[in-house]
């Protein structure tokens, strides 16, 4: 073979060389290229609990500060708990889930007992007036108007110089009426005055409790002439016409219910039943499954104003308001009976 075929052979030679080493590169790229993409992980997601809820049955006709006392409450304490705060008009059966670990009632509702056995790992909390034995998942609230007319004799008494006190009283309400009586007595005895008229302590009208205010009226003026310097007024004698008549008056008033604008001027204090704070007293245990218990409602002087009354003044201190709330844990612990007491 001559010089130049031999030369032209090595030509093709490496040719054919590089050819196969650059298909064998293309191959193996084309390869990688085709290779499957790795998947991508798709986030696992973790189902999480809805939060447990405390529910205040709030109905419409309930008077606005009640209402704002009681969302302010009942919010604070869910919020104390961790629990998510609702406000419903109303509660059905249905409605009432696990979830639910506390529901409040501003007042007891019919069916309280169904509801209570429809759902027993939640507990209820009912404001009542009802004599009821509630089972284990319901804490009542025992409302007593006795304790308030018996706390706002004692009031009477308490803040009327020379005990002159007096009451107009509906006299639908015989038992109350007793206790309001009791309530002076218990912190006077006889309650005689010193100076004249010589009169015992309190003078006392009775009218019926859907009397016109004239009739209301000729009432108090009959109390006036026994020179009374305080004068408990029962929600039914408390209209707007009588509280402008008596607004002239030399006279100190004190009621249960706070007073229209135009007495308010005479106006000494208002005895008012809490059923909200003992709430606060019960929460943790009803909360820890402890229910089936009655407390009592507690009591709270509002209104609170200085009255001059003939020349002398008419005030609740300090000193007459921790008297006052020895007494109001006395009718809460039941050692005082309202409507029988011996002073």
């Amino acid at each position: 073979m001559t010089s130049r075929a031999r030369s032209r052979l090595s030509i093709i030679l490496l040719f054919a060389f590089v050819s196969a080493f650059l298909a064998a590169c293309s191959g193996r790229s084309q390869t990688a290229d085709e290779a499957p993409a790795a998947p991508t992980p798709i986030p696992t997601q973790v189902p999480t609990n809805a939060p447990d809820r405390a529910v205040l049955a709030l109905p419409a006709d309930v008077v606005e500060a009640d209402r704002a006392e009681a969302q302010a409450l009942i919010g604070e304490l869910a919020a104390s708990s961790g629990l998510e705060f609702e406000i419903r008009e109303e509660i059905f059966a249905n409605e009432i889930t696990p979830d639910v670990k506390v529901v409040v009632f501003l007042s007891q509702p019919d069916n309280l007992g169904s509801l209570a056995a429809g759902a027993p790992s939640t507990q209820f909390i009912a404001l009542s007036d009802q004599d009821w034995n509630p089972p284990g998942n319901v804490t009542i609230i025992r409302k007593n108007d006795g304790h308030a007319a018996f706390l706002s004799g004692y009031l009477a008494a308490m803040l009327a110089p020379d005990f002159r006190v007096g009451a107009m009283l509906a006299s639908e309400n015989g038992a109350d009426n007793q206790a309001f009586v009791n309530g002076v007595r218990y912190f006077c005895g006889l309650c005689a005055a010193k100076i004249f008229p010589l009169n015992t302590y309190p003078v006392v009208t009775q009218q019926p409790a859907g009397s016109a205010p004239a009739v209301w009226q000729g009432a108090f003026n009959e109390l006036y002439g026994s020179k009374l310097n305080v004068v408990y007024m029962a929600p039914e004698a408390l209209t707007p016409e009588l509280a402008t008549y008596l607004s002239t008056a030399d006279v100190a008033f004190i009621g249960t219910q706070s007073p229209p604008q135009e007495i308010l001027p005479r106006w000494a204090a208002t005895v008012n039943l809490d059923g909200l704070s003992p709430i606060r007293e019960v929460w943790n245990e009803a909360l820890s499954g402890n229910g089936g218990r009655v407390v009592s409602v507690s009591l709270k002087i509002l209104d609170v104003n200085i009255i001059e009354v003939e020349g002398q003044y008419v005030w609740l201190s300090q000193g007459k308001m921790q008297l006052l709330d020895k007494v109001i844990e006395l009718l809460r612990d039941g050692q005082i009976y309202p409507y029988a007491v011996t002073p």
